[in-house]
């Protein structure tokens, strides 16, 4: 039995053994100006086991919250590494991916035992939903870190123009990641 479950666990996929080893819920809100969107303000609450890490990477002064220029510090040394990544959030304007500008408004947030990154991707021009086509998802390539949309309601519209809108989130089964062994979610933007 032995050399048959050594035999197995040889046999298995890559993907099959690894996981995830930061858990993210992603919340966006989707923001319109003059009926049109214009950016996207992201939240990104980590699981507990990551945010005790960054607190102790960051929190230099160890009074177990971080102050402005140890946010400061962790946008600089953390956060920014994300931009070569389009801080792993796909959009697209029909069919042509967006390229972001720089994330703007970026803060970090205490959530009881977690942390959040709340940060700004502005559109490199307005969309005008009832018109073209937007979507976006949020993934990490390689698994190392799950981002995922938790609920139905995690993608949310304000802002003047949104009205008659909404967000509808599924599997975005074109654009699997770690080779097919996950599928990300895609919020698409709809206007009637």
């Amino acid at each position: 039995m032995r050399r048959f479950l050594t035999a197995l666990f040889l046999i298995l996929p890559i993907p099959a053994l690894a996981h995830p080893h930061v858990l993210v819920d992603v919340h966006a809100l989707v923001e319109f100006k003059d009926g049109k969107i214009v950016s996207l303000f992201m939240g990104w609450k980590f699981d507990p086991v990551f945010s005790a890490s960054l607190l102790n990477d960051f929190d230099k002064n160890k009074n177990h919250r971080l102050d402005p220029d140890e946010m400061k510090d962790l946008e600089r040394e953390a956060f920014r590494d994300t931009k070569e990544q389009a801080h792993f959030t796909y959009a697209r304007i029909g069919a042509e991916p967006v390229v972001w500008k720089d994330a703007t408004d970026f803060k970090v947030i205490a959530v009881k035992d977690t942390l959040m990154y709340a940060f700004r991707l502005p559109l490199p021009r307005p969309v005008d939903p009832r018109k073209e086509a937007f979507s976006f998802t949020t993934y990490e390539e390689t698994f190392y870190i799950d981002m995922d949309f938790p609920t139905g309601n995690a993608v949310t519209l304000n802002g003047e123009g949104s009205a008659g809108c909404k967000a509808s989130i599924a599997p975005d089964t074109g654009n699997t990641i770690f080779g097919g062994a996950v599928t990300p979610k895609r919020a698409t933007i709809t206007c009637e």
